[in-house]
């Protein structure tokens, strides 16, 4: 067992946990239906939670079939490809519903996208194991950020900024 493993397996239970809390948010709601946007959002919150679980516990078996070093590399490499996928993936969703990007949601996507894609090239170029446990850090606060969108919408029908409601 890698010496990181306790740290890995707390961030894979911190995601499944944000995971179980969007299921958690689509009960609390109600008879009300979800918005477009609350909907994307809380499909958002658990596939970047299941994706982030996952790369925290593939660490463990690269590590040991590879060796530390690949398989640091194999596990960073795998992150950039999740968030840089993310990107299109959720321009495509968004435009299918004819969501319109708020600022604060394109600065918190862009910046935890930009933190990912800098983090994870920097474990895959120079494998190490605090590169990528702050790499894993900065993934949590995707499905967290987002959950804190949701939740922010929920309190009222007023707009909140970064809703999709303005440009």
């Amino acid at each position: 067992m890698i010496p990181e493993a306790g740290f890995l397996f707390s961030i894979a239970g911190l995601n499944a946990s944000l995971a179980g809390l969007g299921g958690l948010l689509i009960g609390l709601r109600g008879g009300s239906e979800l918005r477009p946007l609350d909907a994307l959002r809380l499909r958002q919150v658990v596939e970047f939670a299941f994706t982030n679980l996952l790369l925290a516990i593939s660490v463990q078996p690269c590590v040991a079939l590879l060796g530390q070093d690949a398989g640091m590399r194999m596990c960073a490499a795998l992150s950039l490809g999740c968030v840089v996928a993310a990107v299109p993936v959720l321009r495509r969703r968004v435009a299918r519903v004819d969501i319109a990007w708020g600022r604060s949601w394109v600065a918190i996507a862009v910046g935890l996208s930009a933190a990912g894609v800098g983090l994870a090239a920097a474990a895959a170029v120079a494998p190490s194991a605090g590169i990528y446990e702050l790499l894993l850090v900065a993934m949590l606060a995707r499905p967290m950020a987002v959950f804190v969108l949701v939740l922010a919408a929920m309190d009222g029908p007023a707009p909140i900024p970064g809703d999709g409601r303005g440009r």
